[in-house]
């Protein structure tokens, strides 16, 4: 679970390589979900984990594919913040999806986090914002630009949440496909004007191929098999460490500046995601 939040994080280098190489954002999500589809597709008619032999109905295929446009709203929605707001703000509003999400499965599953789990999501959000570099402000922020990344946030919750609770008598290989098909539907239908007037390059395909690895493929194959198995409030939490990974990323691949106070940020996010699963095992070895 932790690696795909961390395979989460390596995008928005992907994304501004790709931005700067002339590559539009419209084609650029399209061929990225387009390739997920035919890379999950491809698996499935390989490993012939056929769906009428999965004990499933239209219904339950319909609902997972539905469940899959969160992930196509996320991508969308963040991207447009990023035209109004810094990466660093956007940053911060996206890592809402932790305590939203936490939210939605406490009223989905109708029980609360633990006291511990609470306590993480405040170290994750304070480290969030210290990780960010948001601090200080030296520029207004629109509040336009604010709500886009919010609504991610949102969908990035929806997302964390259905994967774990539709389709879990599925193959993990055969919800993904149906997950990222149903993004990708959506995602034609909401840039389908900058599709088609926008040119197809070589650089698109190239990089929407290792967007779609490691924003959709790897992570949403890793979410369908683990999150069902994790507690209420585990799984969001895990999510968060697709920040540190993103920051990591970026220092390496694009030399950008880290200064101290993210580094600390890294630390109390890491920190925040080793407390609860710590001591859960420890309790669980005294209840032994």
């Amino acid at each position: 679970m932790a690696l795909g939040a961390i395979s989460f994080g390596v995008p928005a280098t992907l994304m501004k390589i790709a931005r700067s190489e002339g590559v539009v954002n419209g084609p650029l999500l399209f061929w990225s979900f387009l390739s997920a589809v035919v890379i999950l597709g491809v698996v499935h008619i390989a490993r012939r984990r056929w769906l009428r032999y999965q004990h499933t109905s239209w219904k339950q295929l319909l609902a997972v594919m539905a469940a899959g446009t969160a992930s196509g709203f996320t991508n969308t929605f963040y991207i447009q913040s990023l035209k109004l707001i810094p990466v660093a703000a956007a940053a911060v509003m996206l890592m809402q999806a932790v305590w939203l999400s936490v939210l939605l499965g406490s009223l989905l599953h109708k029980r609360w986090p633990s006291r511990l789990q609470v306590l993480s999501i405040v170290l994750v959000l304070i480290g969030t914002v210290l990780a960010a570099g948001l601090f200080p402000i030296t520029q207004p922020l629109s509040l336009w630009g604010l709500f886009l990344a919010f609504l991610a946030a949102c969908a990035y919750a929806c997302t964390i949440q259905f994967t774990a609770m539709l389709g879990n008598n599925l193959d993990p290989m055969s919800k993904t496909w149906l997950l990222c098909l149903g993004a990708f539907l959506l995602i034609s239908v909401v840039w389908g004007p900058q599709i088609i007037s926008a040119p197809v390059t070589f650089d698109t395909l190239k990089w929407a191929f290792w967007i779609a690895v490691f924003s959709m493929v790897f992570p949403l194959v890793v979410y369908s098999i683990f999150m069902q198995y994790l507690d209420l409030g585990i799984g969001p939490i895990l999510s968060s460490l697709e920040l540190p990974a993103s920051i990591t990323i970026a220092f390496l691949v694009l030399g950008e500046r880290v200064d101290w106070l993210q580094i600390v940020g890294v630390l109390v996010i890491i920190g925040a995601v080793i407390l609860p699963n710590v001591w859960g095992m420890r309790h669980q070895n005294q209840l032994r």
